[in-house]
């Protein structure tokens, strides 16, 4: 049988882990939605500024992760 300070454990690293990719997907999509509004109100014909914005999204967000698990190691 699995001891329940264990299974308690392994439910805390999941809700952890899963609230993680959701400001995840939440950093990534605010930016690309930012850019594809400035690039809608702009009348880009490429849209530059959502591929910008969205890259950033992306190191933010992996700059993000990378602190917690650091900070949630110690």
């Amino acid at each position: 049988m699995t001891d329940p300070k264990e299974q308690k454990k392994n439910v805390n690293s999941f809700a952890k882990y899963s609230s993680i990719s959701f400001q995840m997907l939440a950093t990534i999509g605010l930016f690309a939605f930012a850019g594809y509004k400035i690039d809608e109100y702009k009348q880009s014909k490429t849209p530059i500024f959502t591929a910008i914005l969205s890259i950033a999204g992306v190191v933010i967000s992996l700059y993000q992760v990378v602190k917690q698990l650091n900070k949630n190691e110690k």
